[in-house]
């Protein structure tokens, strides 16, 4: 009977109990895939209470800061008492003194002071005035009454005619070549006859042709006053004759509207790009 009991339990105690136990049975356990297959359950639940602590500690410490944030705030505070007016009455203003009227001019006893003429007619002369009766009365260029004074006045000067005609000396020109005007000279019919006047005037030079030279010839020149075209020069050129055909065509433009300022016609400093393309 205890025998058998005996044979019973030294079965129970081979049989594995785990697929642990069956996977690793009668190998060397001593190396760490079974002791981590062993305590994974463990190992995992720890990892997860770890992880959610964690978590939860810095939740809580955001909040700890933005609560201690919200504490310290500086608070503004309005002096009320600053704003109020002054209890003593303020000075009373004082008024502007008002001026005082001019007072009136006294007139002075003056007696004309006629300049003698020769008439041919008698019937409107003036008779002269009685010096005799205006003692102590001013020389003047009319009689009047008023307070005597011993001061004496010049004679009025009479006016001295002349046909001398004046002369009026007026300003230089200024011939300056303006760069920038209030109305820029122009081509007549605008930009596009201008390109159309030189597209059909242009003559492309053979040895820019065989060169197959392309490109824009910037020209400078001057608008004079009446509109005709001066000091026409190169200001960036391609060659191979090129630069000079876009001289000769410029030469033969008709005259432009010529450029204004203040109202005037002035000399303008223009500059044009000429096109030489060869037809693909």
């Amino acid at each position: 009977m205890k025998s058998h009991t005996h044979g019973e339990a030294s079965i129970a105690t081979l049989v594995p109990s785990t697929l642990d136990d069956i996977v690793f049975e009668q190998r060397n356990k001593d190396y760490g895939a079974y002791e981590i297959r062993t305590n994974y359950s463990q190992n995992l639940n720890r990892a997860l209470f770890i992880g959610v602590g964690c978590f939860g500690l810095m939740l809580l410490t955001n909040f700890i800061f933005a609560r201690q944030k919200d504490k310290t705030e500086d608070i503004v505070t309005v002096d009320l008492n600053a704003q109020r007016l002054p209890d003593e009455p303020l000075p009373a203003l004082e008024k502007p003194k008002e001026e005082e009227p001019p007072k009136p001019v006294e007139q002075v006893k003056s007696i004309a002071f006629l300049v003698p003429e020769v008439v041919e007619e008698t019937d409107n002369e003036i008779p002269p005035p009685d010096y005799n009766s205006m003692e102590n009365a001013i020389i003047s260029n009319k009689t009047q009454d008023g307070v005597e004074t011993d001061e004496i006045a010049a004679a009025p000067p009479t006016e001295i005619k002349t046909t001398e005609k004046a002369i009026i000396e007026l300003p230089e020109e200024d011939n300056t070549a303006f760069l920038t005007v209030e109305v820029q000279p122009s081509f007549i019919g605008g930009n596009s006859e201008m390109y159309k006047f030189l597209s059909k005037n242009l003559k492309y030079p053979s040895a820019a042709q065989r060169a197959n030279i392309q490109g824009k010839v910037f020209l400078s020149f001057i608008v004079e006053k009446d509109g005709s075209i001066t000091d026409i020069e190169t200001m960036k050129g391609i060659g191979f004759g090129c630069d000079e055909e876009a001289i000769r065509v410029v030469k033969l433009m008709p005259k432009w509207i010529a450029g204004k300022q203040n109202g005037r016609n002035v000399r303008v400093k223009f500059t044009i790009p000429v096109f030489f393309k060869l037809d693909d």
